[in-house]
Formats: C-alpha cells, structure tokens, sequence
C-alpha cells in the first residue's frame, strides 16, 4: 500500500513540475480554416444537349446556362453549355460564384482536336480515357489583382469538330482577406466533384 502511494506521489510530482516548468513563448500553430466540399456527389440531374449532342449527369443545385460563350481571344470565342457552382460550394469563402464547370464545341477541328485549341499559352499535361474517348489535357494558371483563375480542359474529336469539358475556377488569394472573415475553399474537393460530373459524360 505504502509503494502505490509512493508511486501516486512521484506521478503526481512529476505533472506539478511541467505545468510550472513548460516552455513559455511557444504559440500554437493556426491551422488555416477550409471549408469541406459539400456532398454532392451524387448525381441526380439528368441533362442533355440536342444540339451539342452529348448528355451528362450533375449535383443537384447546379444551374444550367445554355447560352455559354468563352471568349480565349477577341478572335475565338466557343459556344457550349455552362454549369454553374451553387451558393452552397462558394459562400463564405474565397471562391468565386463564376467558377463552373462548362461543355464547349469547336465545329470543323476534328483533325486538330486539343485541349491547347479551347485555351491559350496552356500546358499540354497528357491524356485522360473515359467512356471510350480519349482526351488531351491542358491545364492553366492565371493571376491578377489578388485574383487566381485556375483552369483545366479536356478534349476529344466528335463528328464533325472538337468537344471540351472545362473547368473554370476563380478564387481569391486567402492572405489578402481580413483574419477570420472567410473560409478557405476545398480546391481538391471541387476539382474531384467536377471529376464525377465529367466521368458521368456521355457523347452521342
């Protein structure tokens, strides 16, 4: 009995001496605040384009613009079909509401068909299989007053032209927000749920 309350003794002793001996100066680490990529990977809307003849799968909430036009040059504009990101993935964060996700036609390029063709001074990053087509991938970063744009296509021939999917992301730079004011945005999550968008395509 003696030795356990010896041993309760020292114990005791012990924890005494680091809460009045720890290292003083030492702040804890602010981890930066991200808000998680709601759940939308499901996929109950049904869409499909008669004229660009392709239909594709989307999370609920996405708002469907038929009348997309992406401008890469005041000389070369692409037409498509644009899917806007709900209120639910942007607010309250450095994410911009004009980030989409869009399907893009370029009729009479069937020969020359490449992700490069949709987006200018991009990387070529390789090639993408799915559902039977092959895609070349381009991928491009560009920045302005605090702002990032971060995009990425991908392409593939069709009858009669080149079809691209396209990723447009507009965020803000994080570290020029007031502390504490917003939440920093799940890239990894928002590009992995236009992956499951983009996978869910279905040209015909």
């Amino acid at each position: 009995m003696r030795k356990i309350c010896y041993i309760i003794g020292v114990i005791f002793v012990v924890l005494l001496s680091f809460w009045f001996f720890k290292p003083s100066g030492i702040d804890p680490v602010e981890e930066t605040p991200t808000v998680a990529t709601p759940d939308l990977t499901k996929l109950p809307q049904a869409y499909r384009s008669d004229l660009y003849k392709f239909g594709i799968n989307l999370p609920q909430g996405f708002a469907i613009d038929e009348n997309h036009k992406y401008e890469s040059t005041p000389m070369k504009t692409f037409s498509g079909v644009r899917f806007n990101i709900p209120k639910s993935l942007h607010e309250g964060t450095n994410l911009s509401s004009d980030s989409y996700m869009s399907i893009e036609y370029a009729p009479g390029a069937i020969n020359s068909c490449s992700a490069q063709i949709f987006l200018d001074s991009s990387e070529l990053k390789g090639f993408a299989d799915v559902n039977g087509h092959r895609y070349t991938v381009a991928y491009y970063l560009g920045a302005g007053a605090g702002n990032r744009y971060d995009e990425t296509v991908f392409a593939t021939p069709v009858d009669g032209g080149c079809i691209a999917v396209r990723y447009f992301i507009h965020y803000g730079v994080y570290e020029n927000y007031p502390v504490g004011t917003i939440k920093k945005f799940d890239e990894e999550g928002l590009k992995s749920l236009f992956d499951s968008i983009r996978q869910s395509l279905v040209l015909n």
